[in-house]
């Protein structure tokens, strides 16, 4: 048979056993928690990483799209440049011949 301090100590080592196994529990609910949103998160990364590589994509087909307008453009300009250095000299050639007729 048992004496009283012998149960004593039983019943403090069940309630400590108790109380680690709730603590356990209890660590083990946080455990999962943190889990899921340590995936919810990860999730959450890769929509915003799509969603970057995304804009990345439209940027450098813009930056494309900008380099090729502006290189129409300075075509233009120069074509424009010609045109107007062309004309003018055929008018000076023609305001010339016209002096000569007058004459």
């Amino acid at each position: 048979m048992l004496n009283d301090t012998e149960v004593k100590r039983i019943i403090e080592a069940i309630t400590e056993y108790r109380e680690l196994v709730q603590q356990s529990s209890e660590m083990r609910d946080q455990l999962e928690s943190l889990q899921k949103r340590w995936f919810s998160l990860r999730q959450e990364r890769e929509q915003l990483r799509t969603s970057v590589d995304g804009l990345h994509m439209t940027l450098a087909q813009l930056k494309v799209d900008y380099q090729a307008v502006m290189k129409r453009m300075t075509d233009l300009y120069s074509t424009e440049d010609t045109v107007l250095d062309n004309m003018k000299f055929l008018i000076d050639e023609l305001t010339s011949v016209l002096k000569k007729h007058e004459a």
